[in-house]
């Protein structure tokens, strides 16, 4: 928390963002940047000025810092659960500050409660676990219209979860998450499945998991079909793929797409950012050689 002393002299320091001299708003900046998330509230207020250029200014100072802030808020999450078994949707929402750092994110949660309630009314209690993954799909791939972008796949977009909801399209990590939140909120036993170059999901169970891919609007597969994706992308089969993916790993999956687009797209200080957050997450992890966001 700020001090009065610190307090003041950031206080200086905004009435200074748009000072004449150049070296003078540089130097401010510098130290505002430095000052970092104590700067924030007052930048904010800098930003919902009338006055264009430090509305400007003050925006592009947030963009600096938040940054800073969230490789913080990542290291906290990771150190929540050592094992990596933590809120992924804490996750998702710091992700998509990084992604929108002037857009509020309370949105993204209510989005998905409302999502549930909806799907909610229509699962009965009596349905087999098939059923209810059937009437999850429909709902979500058909009535709903979430679909795989296939067009644009290296959109950053279809990792920024706002954004998926918004445009009800993403790539196969995305749309898995999207499945994942909703049967948190409805009592399904859902799990990620990270599966080489092909995310996935499968419904928990003590007799037979039942997987399915909601890149493909979620067709159900056996573990030969899981086999056949893995072996399409280059890889052998293990049955360790099969496994639930941890809250962790996820994440980092959802980073090393964005790293790989954004240097596809000639942004290396997003994928700095990124890199550091993914450092924050489990300390110095070798990054995914993948060959396109999944």
């Amino acid at each position: 928390m700020s001090s009065n002393s610190e307090k003041s002299q950031i206080s200086y320091l905004i009435r200074l963002i748009d000072d004449r001299d150049e070296f003078v708003r540089k130097q401010v900046r510098e130290q505002l940047i430095k000052l970092g998330e104590d700067a924030i509230p007052f930048l904010e207020v800098a930003a919902r000025t009338e006055n264009l250029e430090i509305k400007s200014i003050a925006s592009e100072i947030i963009q600096a810092i938040i940054p800073q802030q969230l490789l913080r808020q990542f290291g906290q999450l990771a150190q929540s659960s050592p094992s990596g078994h933590w809120n992924l949707e804490k996750g998702v929402i710091l992700l998509q500050k990084f992604g929108y750092p002037d857009e509020e994110t309370n949105s993204l949660s209510q989005s998905l409660d409302l999502l549930a309630k909806e799907v909610s009314a229509l699962i009965e209690h009596n349905q087999s676990p098939q059923q209810t993954i059937q009437r999850l799909t429909r709902f979500l791939f058909f009535e709903k219209g979430f679909e795989g972008n296939k067009i644009d796949f290296f959109d950053p977009d279809n990792t920024y979860f706002l954004r998926v909801l918004d445009r009800r399209k993403g790539i196969p990590i995305t749309l898995s998450a999207l499945c994942i939140f909703l049967g948190q909120r409805i009592g399904l036993p859902i799990v990620g499945v990270g599966l080489p170059g092909r995310y996935i999901v499968k419904y928990e169970s003590l007799t037979q998991p039942i997987y399915f891919d909601p890149f493909d609007k979620g067709r159900i597969l056996s573990q030969e079909d899981c086999a056949d994706l893995i072996e399409k992308m280059g890889y052998r089969f293990e049955e360790h793929y099969l496994g639930a993916a941890t809250s962790r790993e996820t994440l980092i999956r959802m980073m090393n797409n964005l790293i790989m687009t954004y240097n596809k797209n000639a942004k290396p200080e997003k994928s700095k950012y990124l890199s550091d957050f993914i450092k924050a997450l489990s300390g110095n992890l070798e990054q995914s050689s993948s060959v396109r966001p999944n």
